[in-house]
């Protein structure tokens, strides 16, 4: 069979220029770090460990009937279509550029909020715990969340050949926290044993409620593979690595956040377990006979440069997957200005307003409430970046049908029944997540369970579903008038053809 070019088609004039600006950077060395930058988020894991001893097990089960089928659905995607942006790309060869252009806008949205919610909390809650052992006030809240956010952002903006390193470094300092954090929890428990109220060995037994409780987060913990793809173009060899990045960077954060999560429910209490500061609570717990002020401070450090990591990873890859839909117009053409080093420097900036917005609204809205920032920010979070993969996790099936003919370097085992069980699997998990995030309780009233969304989340039902319904309501209108406004750019002949790609003769095909 003749080989098939990837990026074929007519190039809009939009998007040659700046296509032109990046440089191949990435080497599979470099995806497996900063894929397992995105993986591996630190500011989540006490959020599933609120679930107890089952948060093990769930993640055990999310980790062979999540993980491995949307690994498989992702290698497959981002070694036969590796274009820059990929997740835009796929979801609009496969359902047009309305349904690309509201994907790009959730999965871009979803990290500039992120950004300036989860991560910037857990910084405070970080600096309060081990720097200054006492609250910041909601002003010095305010200036922290927006010194993180900048720093964040401009870790996004500088040049790819050197900003790979700041996800690359991050991988290596999250390994040795959580290595240190488990070297300690093990000793704890040789010399101390297991504290009063901790979760046990029956807590194990999975149960209904628990993974209504976890669902949401495991979902969100795992789910980084595709990142890389919207810098697609920067790679070496992504038909070659892109699969084998998956598989090694699956697997350090399936160890990492076992031991993370394992270490938290068998030293903290299931009554003290804080989905904001029990990862921090458990390092503290652990760190007692060796307690001192220096150690406290470079750990802290330490948590504060995986979380910068954390953030500026995804932003390097969200924000070119915006970029790109803006030069292929499905949203305004200025948000596509590359600079001239190949940074998406109109989305990054953009990013860090929005970001910054988030840390001012959400504090004074919260009256500095930390919790009721967390609890709020990481549902919101989550489930936008769950729903950002509802056009993308089908495309698996779409593609095989538009284009039989391109190579797979890598192809999901057992045909088009495989595919369709692949697509099928990973679409439900992100689906259940975004219900159980968006309408709190839905999911336990159609099984008869009572539930307090005040008891589980600290805020009241009203305040709750307006943040959540009304941002992820106002991030969809945002993507269907990107579109709109991206018609102009249509209309003028600046961009591509949707499905602008080569194929090989036609001939036999596998399904």
């Amino acid at each position: 069979m003749a080989e098939v070019p990837i990026a074929g088609g007519a190039q809009g004039v939009l998007v040659a220029p700046e296509k032109a600006k990046l440089r191949k950077v990435l080497r599979r060395f470099d995806l497996v770090l900063f894929t397992a930058c995105a993986i591996v988020g630190l500011d989540s894991v006490a959020f599933a460990a609120q679930a107890g001893a089952q948060a093990i097990t769930w993640l055990a089960i999310s980790l062979v009937l999540f993980l491995i089928p949307y690994g498989m659905l992702v290698a497959e995607l981002g070694s036969a279509f590796p274009v820059e942006g990929g997740p835009y790309e796929w979801a609009k060869m496969s359902f047009g550029r309305l349904a690309g252009s509201v994907t790009a806008v959730l999965y871009w949205l979803s990290n500039p909020i992120w950004v300036g919610g989860t991560l910037a909390a857990t910084t405070i809650a970080t600096l309060n715990d081990f720097v200054l052992h006492k609250p910041l006030g909601t002003t010095g809240e305010i200036v922290v969340g927006l010194v993180f956010t900048w720093v964040t952002v401009g870790t996004a903006i500088v040049a790819f050949r050197y900003g790979k390193w700041a996800p690359n470094a991050g991988t290596f300092v999250k390994i040795a926290v959580i290595g240190i954090f488990t070297v300690l929890f093990i000793v704890f428990l040789t010399q101390h044993g297991r504290p009063a109220g901790v979760s046990t060995a029956a807590d194990l037994k999975p149960s209904v409620n628990g993974f209504l409780t976890v669902i949401g987060v495991l979902v969100f913990l795992w789910v980084g593979f595709e990142l890389s793809n919207g810098a697609s173009e920067e790679m070496h060899n992504p038909q070659r690595d892109v699969p084998r990045m998956i598989l090694r960077s699956g697997l350090i954060g399936a160890v990492l956040y076992g031991l993370a999560i394992a270490g938290i429910i068998l030293v903290v209490s299931k009554a003290n377990l804080s989905s904001v500061s029990g990862f921090t609570d458990a390092y503290k717990a652990v760190a007692s006979d060796l307690h001192s002020r220096p150690l406290d401070v470079t750990f802290g450090i330490l948590i504060i440069v995986t979380l910068v990591g954390s953030g500026s990873v995804w932003l390097e890859g969200a924000d070119r997957t915006q970029a790109i839909a803006a030069l292929d117009g499905a949203a305004p053409a200025w948000m596509g200005r590359f600079a001239s080093f190949g940074t998406p420097i109109a989305v990054n900036l953009m990013s860090g307003l929005i970001a910054s917005a988030f840390v001012f609204f959400v504090f004074l809205i919260t009256k500095g409430s930390l919790a009721h920032f967390f609890s709020v920010m990481i549902s919101l979070v989550i489930s936008t970046t769950s729903l950002s993969y509802v056009f993308v996790f089908p495309a698996l099936v779409v593609l095989r049908r538009k284009h039989p003919a391109v190579r797979r370097p890598y192809r999901v085992p057992g045909g088009m029944a495989g595919a369709w069980l692949a697509a099928g699997i990973a679409e439900l998990f992100v689906l259940v997540t975004a219900i159980t995030l968006v309408w709190p309780g839905a999911v336990n009233s159609w099984l008869g369970q009572s539930y307090s969304i005040q008891s589980g989340w600290g805020v009241s039902r009203v305040f709750f579903e307006s943040v959540t319904l009304g941002a992820l309501g106002a991030m969809v209108a945002i993507g269907v008038l990107f579109w709109a406004i991206g018609s102009r750019s249509r209309r003028r002949g600046l961009t591509g053809e949707v499905n602008a790609y080569v194929e090989a003769p036609v001939g036999r095909h596998r399904a």
